[in-house]
């Protein structure tokens, strides 16, 4: 199947996500990118899996694999009746010190985010770096969570991850 056979109305799917040209399909959200509500985003026709979405600025969907098959990229884009939650993944490189596990935690918990999984290790220069799996609502969540991850004393640099 490719994105000119497709037929019919513009309809949400149980996802969140509008698929053009596409009623009640399967959707699924890739794990290189993990999008969430609010990022811009693009859909991969897949063979026998359904529509795949990942982030438009995602490696597996740059310009130049869009062009290898064309026809199997399709406009998607996210509807007012989105999943409760998203998971995705950030990580922290901070200046190691005590009780920072616990300031994170904290900023976590006032964020209201749900964590899937947390993994830390220290290096032998001094430093930590904290990634932690999380679910979240949307971009604004994420936003907020890593603004206030930012202002922890010995936090450097808090990234948003995409999995390659």
């Amino acid at each position: 199947m490719d994105a000119s056979q497709l037929k019919g109305s513009n309809k949400h799917t149980d996802s969140g996500i509008i698929v053009e040209g596409l009623g009640n399909c399967l959707v699924k959200f890739a794990k290189c990118c993990t999008p969430v509500p609010g990022d811009p985003v693009i859909g991969f026709i897949t063979r026998g899996y359904g529509v795949s979405v990942h982030r438009a600025d995602c490696p597996n969907a740059s310009e130049e694999k869009r062009k290898d098959q064309p026809d199997r990229w399709i406009h998607v884009s996210w509807g007012t009746d989105t999943n409760d939650s998203y998971p995705t993944t950030i990580e922290a490189v901070c200046k190691d010190r005590l009780n920072l596990l616990l300031d994170i935690s904290s900023a976590l918990s006032t964020t209201k985010t749900f964590v899937l999984g947390l993994n830390t290790r220290s290096t032998e220069d001094g430093f930590a770096i904290i990634r932690i799996e999380i679910q979240i609502k949307d971009g604004a969540q994420l936003s907020t969570l890593m603004n206030k991850l930012h202002q922890i004393s010995g936090v450097l640099q808090v990234l948003s991850l995409i999995h390659i």
